[in-house]
């Protein structure tokens, strides 16, 4: 008690920290990761079967194409197949082929599916709503879609690739990893090619039925040019099978204008469904 009458209060003799100080010290839990364009798009490739779509169309491929080189008289004869003649001289180039005609043949048809699922952005009017009254630019619509499915088909291809080329070294023998690293760069042009096409047809389909119809009549169209001579030496669709081709005495000089047709192309197919998407209406 002081001198005037009033009560001192005692002194703490605590000598931890303030409360409020120690609340603030405390750990918090992290609350749920934000949930962006580019991380929905990858979360929808992998959470969903599409994923095992390219992995049976291109490293599948890739890891069963040599052995049917190898073994195609057997596989046909087991299957009771007439009116094949008997594979002969068989050679490393041989095995590489067969899995570069199937990837262009399976695996065009899950690059054409999955880019037409993705660009389909008004094929479900309330969610077309909800993405547009909340998208701030119009690439955003297109953009993330067509490069996560784009990078995820590349990758894809190129597995495929490397796998075929470790089974054809073990089964016929070595292959050149020069002509072998070129061509698979080529056909990585002509697999963005093929997917930039179905990203044009979105921009005028709105069904992914409909895209993925529009752009494969598109592509069983594109070699007719070849009849004109002049477009033989810059028809982007030589691509595909150059993979084989540079195996065979071709050099990597001889497809620079595809590639150069090939990439413009592409860009003009994206810049197209940028710019008709985002001003489409509804």
């Amino acid at each position: 008690m002081t001198r005037s009458g009033a009560v001192q209060a005692p002194a703490s003799t605590s000598t931890g920290p303030p409360a409020v100080v120690a609340d603030a010290e405390r750990v918090l839990p992290r609350g749920p990761r934000r949930l962006g364009l580019w991380r929905l798009e990858w979360l929808r490739l992998v959470r969903t079967k599409r994923l095992s779509l390219l992995l049976v169309a291109y490293p599948g491929v890739g890891l069963i194409g040599p052995v049917f080189a190898r073994h195609r008289d057997r596989i046909v004869e087991a299957l009771h197949i007439d009116a094949v003649a008997p594979a002969s001289g068989m050679r490393a180039d041989s095995g590489m082929a067969v899995y570069t005609y199937a990837a262009g043949q399976i695996g065009i048809l899950v690059g054409l599916a999955l880019m037409a699922s993705a660009l389909a952005v008004d094929h479900r009017p309330g969610l077309a709503a909800f993405h547009r009254t909340r998208l701030r630019r119009r690439r955003d619509l297109v953009v993330p879609r067509y490069t996560v499915t784009t990078a995820a088909v590349s990758l894809a291809y190129l597995m495929g690739s490397l796998i075929a080329w470790a089974q054809v070294h073990w089964m016929f023998g070595p292959l050149p990893a020069k002509a072998v690293f070129y061509g698979s760069f080529y056909g990585i042009v002509g697999v963005v090619l093929e997917v930039s096409v179905v990203a044009a047809m979105a921009a005028f389909l709105r069904r992914p039925v409909a895209i993925f119809g529009g752009s494969l009549v598109a592509f069983v169209l594109m070699p007719v040019a070849a009849l004109w001579r002049p477009l033989q030496h810059w028809l982007p669709s030589q691509l595909f099978n150059c993979q084989v081709d540079l195996l065979r005495r071709h050099t990597p000089g001889e497809y620079v204008d595809n590639l150069v047709v090939a990439v413009v192309l592409s860009a003009l197919c994206v810049w197209l469904a940028v710019w008709r998407i985002g001003r489409r209406e509804m």
